[in-house]
């Protein structure tokens, strides 16, 4: 910027020097050549006004230069590190499901004992007809009955119903509480939406729905699983419905 200044030592004529930069100026005022009251003006300035005043509003503006500056290189590192993501693969988040459906399987053999406890349901019965149905499900794999026998078991669909309710619960309650299951939890991943914010109850609703679609693919040779090991952004059939992704998440925030 190129000041003027008003040079108290001439008498007469034009008084006014310049041009000069602040730097100069401030050299002029160690020098002793110019004080805190001598006038100053620069292009944009209604009037003279004294060197003090000019100087404390170039630093002010300096330091709101450098604020600026600052909040700008922050917002953009921030914005860097929002893009930066390292979506979960297909092993690991296999590696993750294994170890939800192992303790939901403890959590439904807990239930099913307190069941056959109270003789809602006859276990040995169960076990029995159970046996029977894999000896006939070896001999004919590929018999339409096998569904339908499955189900008639005695007591059975009460365990089928409190497998469901337990998974629905364990998915939900820990995906809007934790964004991620203790499976994925252990392996420093989680679930978010498209839009990098947490899921929510309701996010965690809608995806767990959209997870029953992608399990109802394991006759399909688990295509809606296979899906996360070849999309870009390892995503299965349910997070393209929901619009959720599985990042890795650094130790602190996976223990959130």
């Amino acid at each position: 910027m190129n000041w003027f200044y008003i040079d108290e030592s001439i008498l007469s004529g034009d008084r006014r020097q310049g041009p000069l930069d602040t730097e100069e100026l401030k050299a002029l005022q160690t020098e002793g050549k110019i004080s805190n009251e001598t006038l100053v003006w620069h292009k944009g300035l209604d009037s003279w006004i004294p060197w003090k005043e000019a100087l404390s509003k170039e630093e002010e503006k300096q330091k709101n230069d450098e604020e600026i500056l600052k909040s700008t290189v922050e917002a953009l590192l921030k914005e860097r590190t929002k893009e930066t993501k390292f979506y979960a693969g297909f092993f690991i988040r296999a590696a993750a499901i294994i170890i939800d459906f192992f303790i939901i399987a403890i959590l439904w053999e807990i239930g099913s004992r307190i069941l056959g406890a109270f003789s809602f349901v006859n276990l040995d019965l169960i076990t029995q007809a159970s046996s029977d149905f894999v000896q006939k499900y070896y001999e004919s794999p590929l018999s339409t009955e096998m569904t339908g026998n499955f189900f008639n078991i005695p007591g059975m669909h009460i365990l089928v119903l409190l497998w469901f309710v337990l998974q629905t619960i364990y998915f939900i309650f820990f995906n809007a509480r934790f964004s991620g299951t203790p499976g994925k939890l252990l392996f420093h991943i989680k679930i978010e939406n498209a839009d990098g914010s947490s899921l929510g109850i309701a996010g965690a609703i809608r995806r767990y729905a959209f997870s029953l679609l992608t399990e109802a693919t394991l006759i399909f040779y688990g295509i809606g699983y296979i899906l996360a090991a070849i999309d870009p952004q390892k995503r299965a059939l349910h997070d393209f419905f929901a619009r959720t992704r599985v990042i890795h998440a650094p130790k602190s925030d996976s223990a959130k």
